[in-house]
């Protein structure tokens, strides 16, 4: 048997919304916390993902309800009030939350990214 080569105490399945949702939160609450996040995809964003993008993608929710309330989607992202937020709107901000809140550097992909 091969010894894993390292420990973790929280191990999070996937980031996605959820997932980087667990991983900030848990984090809030113990930040010295050996946390990773194994995400199977070639980024991160569950749903959102880069690879699951393409023109015209949108999301079924409009402008300010589908966001972090400590994180608002600000003017960047380009999405307007009463607008559908567009998926790769949707990446971007997925992967700014992550870079903030320090989660970013936590996540392993498992799929290497394409060429």
């Amino acid at each position: 048997m091969i010894a894993p080569l390292h420990r973790h105490d929280v191990i999070i399945v996937g980031s996605g919304i959820g997932g980087l949702a667990a991983a900030k939160t848990y984090l809030e609450l113990s930040s010295n916390t050996n946390l990773i996040l194994l995400e199977g995809r070639e980024t991160l964003g569950g749903v959102w993902a880069k690879e699951n993008c393409y023109d015209g993608l949108k999301t079924n929710n409009i402008l300010g309800t589908y966001e972090f309330s400590d994180f608002p989607m600000d003017a960047k992202y380009g999405i307007r009030d009463g607008q559908h937020i567009l998926g790769f709107a949707m990446h971007q901000y997925l992967t700014d939350f992550a870079r903030h809140y320090d989660t970013f550097r936590r996540i392993r992909l498992l799929q290497c990214p394409r060429e």
